[in-house]
This record gives C-alpha cells, structure tokens and sequence, in this order.
C-alpha cells in the first residue's frame, strides 16, 4: 500500500486492500467524485483509460480513438494499492517519474482498477490553509466517546 503523506482522509484502509485483494489487479487506485482540475477516466469496469486537465483540455490515453467523454471521471487520492507484478512493468521506468505517468503507460496492457468511495472525506494537509481543516476533522473524528 502506497499513502501520501499529506493526505488525511477517512478511508477505511482494511476495506481498500481486501478489494484489491479480491479482484487482483495490478494496482488498485483510490477515488472520488470530487471537484479537481486532473481526472482519472475509468471505464464502466472501473479500469483505468486515460486522463484528463479540465483547466488546460489536455488529455492522455494509450487507447487509440479515445474520447474522454464516454469515461467516469474521479479524482486520484494519492492512495494506491498494488500487486507484487507491478515491479515487472516498471523495468524501463528509471530515477523520479509520477506514478500517474506510469499508469497510464500500462493502464491498455493491464488492469489498474479504482476502488471509488462516495464518502470519502480527503484533506490534503501540504498545504499550509488547510491545516485548520484538518485539526477539526482529526478533532471530530477522533474524538473519544463520553
């Protein structure tokens, strides 16, 4: 399991691996619905098929024909699940490169699937104004019974 370090979120983590589990992909995602300016395009399956910069219009798929209006979109948590197998598709890939990228480079040969929470509830605490947010949300989520 891959976790962001300044991703705070309410994701039942337990839940997230057994469906990776399950369904044995290669790299099981996890996602939302919520507003962003890069998404994730998934098919009616949940497998990943491209990408897409809402602000910029660019879009990214190794599919041949691809329309990214006929995909779900969700946004990337920075949380991911992955197999073992992995490692196998990563020989080229050398140094730093996004994980995103990756992905994607592999997403027409392989499963990379998405494991989308309607609840989830993400904060993304690099960001000096959300620090207060995240306070309240540790505060009212770890808060001990009376």
């Amino acid at each position: 399991m891959i976790h962001n370090v300044d991703i705070i979120s309410n994701i039942d983590l337990r839940a997230l691996y057994n469906h990776h589990v399950e369904t044995n992909p290669l790299a099981t995602l996890l996602v939302s619905k919520r507003n962003t300016s890069r998404y994730l395009l998934f098919n009616k399956e949940n497998k990943l098929c491209g990408w897409r910069n809402r602000e910029t219009g660019e879009v990214k798929s190794f599919y041949p024909d691809f329309d990214p209006n006929q995909y779900n979109e969700y946004a990337f948590s920075g949380i991911h699940v992955l197999s073992p197998k992995i490692f196998d598709w990563m020989e080229e890939w050398t140094g730093k490169f996004p994980i995103i990228n990756f992905y994607l480079s592999i997403c027409a040969k392989t499963n990379i699937h998405a494991y989308a929470d309607e609840h989830l509830h993400l904060i993304d605490v690099g960001k000096p104004e959300t620090l207060q947010v995240a306070e309240n949300f540790l505060r009212e989520s770890f808060t001990p019974d009376k």
